[in-house]
């Protein structure tokens, strides 16, 4: 079952990289991270999975939801930059090793209750720390594609008042 629901969450994660569209790219993010909250519930660590589940879930898709009524569904194609795909790789490879660091703290608790607040913050800290990085990145793309959108606007409204 546990291979199911991981195999399901990582087409779910390569559907929401690669879908063209914004709101159907979303909805798979949005169950995406549903099914590793429950991933994590059946891991026993509740607390984490509601977590998971309400906050990231919920918070995270509203946001990205705000910025596409913002921004619109049309994204400015990106320049060439190197640096910026080795950096991507650098912060994923931290991420990963972050996540792979913490798994083995979702094995040793998995038969303990981990509605315990301390218990909680001993053992899970460095999976609140990932997540507050992926949601932050996600909110820093959303607000720098907006200001790129703006500029954008503002240079084809000031082109056609020459017109």
């Amino acid at each position: 079952m546990t291979i199911l629901l991981l195999t399901i969450v990582l087409a779910l994660a390569a559907a929401s990289l690669t879908i063209k569209r914004s709101v159907p790219a979303m909805v798979s993010f949005a169950l995406m991270m549903f099914l590793l909250g429950i991933f994590y519930m059946t891991l026993d660590a509740k607390v984490l999975g509601l977590f998971q589940i309400f906050v990231y879930t919920g918070g995270i898709i509203v946001l990205m939801l705000f910025g596409v009524t913002i921004i619109g569904v049309a994204f400015p194609q990106a320049k060439s930059r190197p640096w910026s795909a080795v950096a991507a790789v650098l912060v994923f490879v931290a991420l990963v090793a972050l996540f792979v660091r913490g798994a083995d703290k979702l094995q040793l608790t998995a038969g303990q209750a981990t509605e315990d607040v301390h218990l909680f913050a001993a053992q899970f800290s460095d999976f609140v720390i990932l997540f507050a990085l992926i949601g932050s990145s996600l909110l820093y793309g959303t607000v720098k594609m907006a200001g790129l959108l703006k500029a954008r606007k503002k240079s084809t409204a000031k082109g056609e008042r020459d017109v």
